[in-house]
């Protein structure tokens, strides 16, 4: 008997032991605010103010299943799948994919770095989000900068480590197109060094669309930490051969869910750009804790923008500001205000990343929001 109770007890320890190596956890952001915006465009082209339910500023509703089972010898097996959506409707975002927002596994190891395989985030978009006050925002006003890059890509692998102050990413995008190992394709690199308060870094990519046309990314960024304090800048350089294009969502052509602004077409029609457009991005920001629950953030964006339509230059700019609240952890509540203006040809510029204003220079936002996160 006594026997029978210690085999008993030593297959319930094995149990428990083998069951806490591996978890899967259940988590999420829920996020919405009312928000009010002048120079929307309407059906019929022209400009309105408009007032509205929005998602929130910061980031986007989401939820999420994550996981990983400790292998040994400092490994792990490791998966992510997030949804996102819309809480004023309760629909699915990105495209109508099912984790639109990200689909990956892969494996994890202490000394050898990370490999993951899926949708991802683009390696632009991480590198960016260091260097970003809110970590690249949710409404237009405070994420546009990231369609010059693009912002997630399907059928990616990615390998990431970190030996002392330097972390290194790598990541490839398969195009998947029959005939072809670089029509469609993503491939990315950056490289971050932090030590003490600074952190700096810079990254390159290049994509390439269904006809071979080109987009070549360059970006350098820093990060200063002091006290409650943390100002931010960065830059990215973006030049678009002429009649690069995007394919059409959830097509399963080059290019397709990757968020990208095309360069074929003009204000002339389609197909009308000759010449290679080159954005100039400049994104400069502050943060400061007025306290351990009141969060004050200030940013500034432009970009300048060569052969918007052939020979005519463009530029976009935006400042944006947000006073958040934190009522827990977990839940807080926030004010956000921008304001945007375009200048020259982007007026009009149908590849506007942040939109034409329905013809109209400038748009003022603002919007107060509620997030809660699970």
């Amino acid at each position: 008997m006594k026997k029978k109770m210690l085999m008993a007890a030593v297959a319930s320890t094995l149990c428990h032991s083998a069951f806490a190596q591996s978890s899967v956890t259940l988590y999420g952001v829920i996020e919405e605010g009312v928000r009010y915006a002048t120079n929307q465009t309407t059906a019929s082209g022209g400009a309105a103010s408009k007032f509205s339910l929005s998602e929130g500023a910061i980031q986007g509703s989401r939820w999420g299943l994550k996981g990983s089972e400790d292998l040994g010898g400092g490994t792990a097996a490791i998966f992510d799948l997030q949804s996102g959506f819309n809480p004023g409707t309760g629909a699915s975002d990105q495209q109508g994919q099912l984790f639109g927002r990200y689909a990956w596994f892969g494996l994890k190891n202490d000394r050898y770095g990370t490999l993951k395989l899926g949708r991802q985030y683009g390696t632009s978009f991480n590198f960016l989000a260091n260097f970003d006050p809110l970590e690249i925002g949710n409404v237009t006003p405070d994420y546009w900068q990231i369609l010059l890059v693009g912002l997630r890509f399907d059928n990616s692998v990615e390998y990431s480590n970190r030996v002392g102050p330097v972390s290194v990413e790598v990541q490839r995008s398969f195009g998947g197109q029959p005939g072809s190992a670089n029509v469609g394709s993503t491939t990315a690199g950056s490289v971050l060094y932090q030590t003490g308060s600074l952190k700096t870094g810079v990254m390159g990519q290049k994509s390439v669309d269904a006809k071979g046309h080109s987009l070549y990314v360059g970006s350098v960024g820093g990060k200063y930490k002091f006290g409650a304090t943390a100002l931010n800048a960065y830059y990215i350089q973006a030049r678009r051969d002429a009649g690069f294009s995007i394919s059409s969502s959830n097509s399963g052509l080059p290019l397709a869910n990757t968020s990208l602004i095309g360069n074929a077409n003009t204000i002339a029609g389609t197909g009308t750009q000759t010449q290679a457009r080159t954005d100039h991005l400049l994104a400069l920001s502050g943060q400061y804790y007025a306290t351990p629950t009141l969060a004050l953030t200030l940013a500034g964006m432009y970009d300048w923008a060569s052969n918007v339509a052939p020979d005519k230059s463009g530029k976009i700019g935006t400042i944006y500001g947000l006073v958040d609240y934190f009522l827990s952890k977990r839940t807080d509540v926030y004010l956000e205000m921008d304001y945007s203006h375009l200048y020259g040809a982007s007026v009009t510029d149908p590849n506007s990343p942040i939109g034409t204003f329905g013809g109209k220079s400038g748009s003022f936002g603002a919007m107060v929001a509620m997030r809660t996160k699970f």
